[in-house]
């Protein structure tokens, strides 16, 4: 099959869609690389472990893709108007715009040296505290964040008693380090408790004082969402589940910092 053939068999090429390319220029804030699989899912992992993030797309991709230079990529594809990729062999993909004839050949990296997440079943993570977060309050609160140069966004309960009667659920960013530091902070909204461990003979997890008070912290800085409200999972593993409510197979996983 020649090159032009290739350009013109529907299996092999599409146009990305301006949702995908958004998510993949969100995704390369999280790592720079990507390996995209044959097929509809796109996923990520920091270098540092922390992060993972994995998402559908409509577009169905022909072939893996071993995409080192993230960004360079997105920058090949803003050369065009309306870009088309197409997938004449393993090795490359052609990026391409049919009304200007324009094309670029993008050659693809060495699939071993991309950091990629682990198998694992998000279903199997135990959750714990449920609660659900706009686009606006996270977009205070990181505004917040650089405006008094805080690092920790922290979430956090209080309860004098075992009771959700007179308990306060809050959000927060500041420096935990430093006593006096600075603090903005918002209600959560929605707060639920799970009931699925240490259950009594019932079978439900008891709604303890000491589980109304926590205090969950991340990193401001490793909370790379794309701009969007979301459903947020606190799991009994530290680790944090961002969904989100416009797409739901969307999600972020965020290790917790420790205590």
């Amino acid at each position: 099959m020649t090159e032009q053939q290739d350009l013109k068999n529907p299996k092999f090429n599409f146009q990305l869609s301006r949702g995908t390319i958004d998510l993949l220029r969100n995704f390369s804030t999280i790592n720079k690389s990507i390996l995209i699989n044959e097929g509809t899912t796109l996923q990520t992992m920091s270098v540092n472990k922390n992060i993972i993030s994995l998402t559908t797309v409509r577009e169905e991709f022909p072939c893996q893709m071993a995409i080192y230079d993230l960004p360079l990529f997105l920058g090949a594809l803003s050369l065009f108007q309306k870009p088309w990729l197409a997938f004449p062999d393993d090795k490359k993909v052609i990026i391409y715009d049919e009304e200007t004839k324009g094309k670029t050949t993008f050659y693809y990296s060495d699939p071993e040296i991309i950091v990629t997440p682990p198998e694992f079943n998000p279903d199997s993570i135990q959750a714990d505290i449920m609660f659900d977060l706009p686009q606006k309050d996270i977009t205070q609160l990181m505004q917040a964040a650089k405006v008094y140069g805080v690092e920790d966004l922290c979430i956090q309960g209080y309860a004098p008693e075992a009771s959700l009667e007179t308990a306060a659920f809050s959000i927060c960013v500041k420096d935990k380090k430093n006593t006096t530091s600075n603090v903005f902070s918002l209600p959560l909204k929605k707060v639920i408790f799970a009931d699925n461990a240490d259950a009594d003979v019932s079978g439900r997890k008891l709604l303890t004082k000491e589980r109304l008070n926590f205090c969950y912290c991340f990193k401001v800085e490793n909370l790379k969402l794309i701009d969007a409200s979301y459903h947020v999972t606190i799991t009994e593993k530290n680790i944090a589940n961002f969904n989100s409510l416009s797409h739901s197979a969307l999600d972020y996983y965020v290790a917790m910092e420790p205590s």
